[in-house]
């Protein structure tokens, strides 16, 4: 029950970081968010090579390719509506 549990928490912690992105993008913060990403990541040495079962499962935040790639299709919709 308590891998259940986990599971779930993470995918709503997930969630909450998907929509904190895109508000961050929707501000006009999308470019800035993604740099300020990418310098995180290097600057913790942190591997971007990261199997997707095992970081939907282990890990509570998205990895940085799919944040990036969350942002990068916000601001396309945000282009094309405007």
């Amino acid at each position: 029950m308590d891998c259940l549990v986990q599971f779930i928490m993470n995918l709503f912690i997930r969630h909450n970081e998907y929509e904190a992105d895109a508000f961050a993008t929707k501000l006009g913060y999308g470019k800035e968010l993604s740099q300020a990403l990418i310098t995180l990541q290097v600057a913790n040495l942190s591997s971007m090579h990261v199997d997707p079962l095992y970081s939907s499962y282990h890990y509570n935040h998205p990895t940085l390719i799919e944040r990036l790639d969350a942002i990068e299709a916000e601001i396309v919709k945000l282009e094309k509506k405007n």
